[in-house]
Order: C-alpha cells, then structure tokens, then sequence
C-alpha cells in the first residue's frame, strides 16, 4: 500500500493535507481559465449548438448531485468501520484511504461541473463548482476533526505526539 511509509502523525497529516489541496488545485486553475473566457464575453455562443445544450443538461447536472451525494451517503458507516481497528496506525492509513476516494469523488462532480460550464457557458455550471469547494471546506482535514472522526481516546493522542506510530 503506498501509505505504508507513514511513520508519524505529523507525516500522515502533511499527507493528507497534500492529497486535499492537490484535488482542489486540479480544478481550480481550468476553473480559473473557463471563468475568465466566459467573463471576458469573447465567446458569448456555447460550444455545442443549441439544440444539444439540453443533453448537456439533462447529462451533467443529475451526474454533478449523483456525485455530492456519493461524498456524504455513507460516511459515517464506513467512518465506523474504520474506527473500530484496533490499531492506531492500521485506522490513520484506513482514514486516508476513506478520505482520499471522498476527494477525488467531489473532484469528479467539479470536473464535470467545468465541463458543463465549457460547454454550454452556463451560469448554473459556476454555481454548482462554488458548491464543489464549498463541500471540499467541510471535509477540509484539520487535526481537530481528524481526531473526531477517528475517536481517539486519550492514551491514543498522546501516543500520536511520539516518534512512530
């Protein structure tokens, strides 16, 4: 597994801040371009004719909702799940693994979110990225909510402050 050379708290939580803020930056900067084209008015016509931009739209949005909901449906099962290792060390590389595929599932509905707003230059499209990072600041992975997901007891934290783990 690639997070076998984990050694430390602190190197598990650069990790997954790593992860995080690399999702986010994958769309960030196409968002940051399509928006900037779209503001400027040099290309006032969507991509696609017309009469496609209803495909685009019964395409996307249900796809951009199936996404978000994917990110929150179940959390807290499988934040059970991993609560209940008994090993700190097997529980913090089960949580990264959890977190990441919630990261990358809430990139997919930005992804498709920029495609949308590609596409058909539709509004709607910046709406529903904006909700994308909205999302991504609720799962954003401070120490504090990390411990809270993975309900360390006390004996658990002080060992987090060791060497290894």
């Amino acid at each position: 597994m690639m997070y076998r050379n984990l050694k430390a708290w602190p190197d598990f939580h650069h990790r997954i801040n790593l992860v995080y803020h690399g999702v986010i930056a994958f769309s960030l900067i196409p968002f940051a371009l399509i928006f900037l084209n779209i503001d400027s008015g040099l290309s006032q016509k969507p991509i696609v004719g017309e009469r496609y931009l209803i495909f685009i739209y019964v395409g996307t949005i249900p796809l951009i909702a199936a996404t978000f909901v994917l990110v929150w449906r179940h959390a807290k099962e499988k934040l059970a799940t991993i609560t209940n290792h008994k090993d700190l060390r097997q529980r913090i590389i089960s949580y990264l693994g959890f977190q990441t595929k919630r990261y990358l599932w809430l990139e997919l509905g930005a992804i498709i979110s920029l495609l949308g707003m590609w596409l058909s230059l539709n509004f709607i499209y910046i709406l529903a990225y904006l909700l994308a990072l909205v999302q991504f600041s609720f799962l954003r992975p401070s120490q504090d909510k990390m411990i809270r997901d993975l309900q360390f007891d006390k004996e658990e934290r002080q060992k987090l402050g060791q060497e290894t783990l």
